[in-house]
């Protein structure tokens, strides 16, 4: 699932080149009935993009008459610009190369721009999330209401930190993937995190020392802004792209993520993996020991 660095990196782009753009057109094969689609085309119309904006995991696009887009990519959905055609029963992209890779042939919606170019929005498991709504219905809802503290935003500080982690006994991973702790931090950077403050994922968030939460906080800004810095990640069973449907470049950083069995960067001890609910866990057993 795309997460903060990578949600980021699309807001940054979309902002870099769909600002100021009029929706033509809107089509998708994800409502159950022909009114559905009829109602929607009908509202985002002749809408100017004025500007997006990302809060914790979710895409938000502002547009004009006071109507947002709200996005959310869920597990595999990602959003892409080019110039696509509808043929033989499906969208096709005029462009070549990575548009072409099975990663960005999922088009399920598509907004027609009035430069010529499509926003579509491909998702192979289909768990995207996309609406429209008012920006006083936006305010109200109650998902985005109970998002944590933002961990690149300026209120984000080591005090806060602290506020969180005294309060709870969960484990230090699972309180950094709670988004009503902290928004947009997800599975890969929860590990990778956690490797660069040299603290096992198993540790009880209410045990950290002072100087762990320290290392903590400064782990957490270098490492989400180092992988914004790369274009997010696109890792081995990730399908997130950039709009033009390159991977990120971040991947080639990770120490521990998706790492098992390969020698610890630091200390050369395998990197280990725990599965647990579906989710795995990885980490450096001598670098951090519980």
């Amino acid at each position: 699932m795309p997460e903060l660095p990578e949600v980021e990196t699309i807001v940054r782009e979309l902002n870099n080149t769909v600002k100021g753009k009029i929706i033509n057109d809107f089509w998708t094969d994800n409502f159950k009935s022909n009114t559905q689609l009829q109602n929607f085309r009908a509202l985002i119309k002749r809408q100017k993009i004025i500007k997006a904006e990302r809060k914790g995991k979710n895409i938000l696009i502002f547009l004009d008459k006071n109507l947002v887009l709200w996005i959310h990519l869920k597990l595999t959905g990602h959003l892409l610009l080019g110039q696509y055609i509808w043929k033989e029963g499906k969208w096709q992209s005029l462009k070549k190369g990575v548009y072409l890779e099975p990663q960005n042939r999922f088009i399920h919606w598509v907004f027609s721009l009035n430069n010529g170019q499509q926003l579509v929005l491909s998702d192979s498991r289909r768990f995207a999330k996309v609406r429209l709504l008012t920006q006083d219905e936006l305010s109200k809802e109650k998902s985005l209401q109970e998002l944590g503290h933002d961990p690149l935003a300026s209120d984000f500080t080591e005090q806060a930190l602290k506020d969180i982690l005294k309060k709870t006994k969960s484990e230090i991973k699972k309180v950094l993937m709670e988004q009503r702790h902290l928004s947009g931090i997800g599975n890969i950077y929860a590990s990778e995190i956690l490797f660069a403050a040299q603290i096992n994922p198993f540790k009880k968030a209410n045990q950290l020392t002072k100087i762990e939460t320290h290392h903590l906080f400064l782990a957490i800004k270098n490492i989400l802004n180092k992988a914004i810095k790369y274009r997010g990640t696109s890792a081995q069973d990730e399908a997130y792209r950039q709009l033009d449907g390159t991977p990120g470049n971040f991947s080639r950083f990770l120490k521990v993520y998706q790492r098992e069995g390969k020698p610890c960067v630091r200390c050369g001890t395998l990197i280990k993996r725990i599965k647990s609910q579906g989710r795995s866990t990885f980490y450096c057993p001598q670098c951090q020991k519980l």
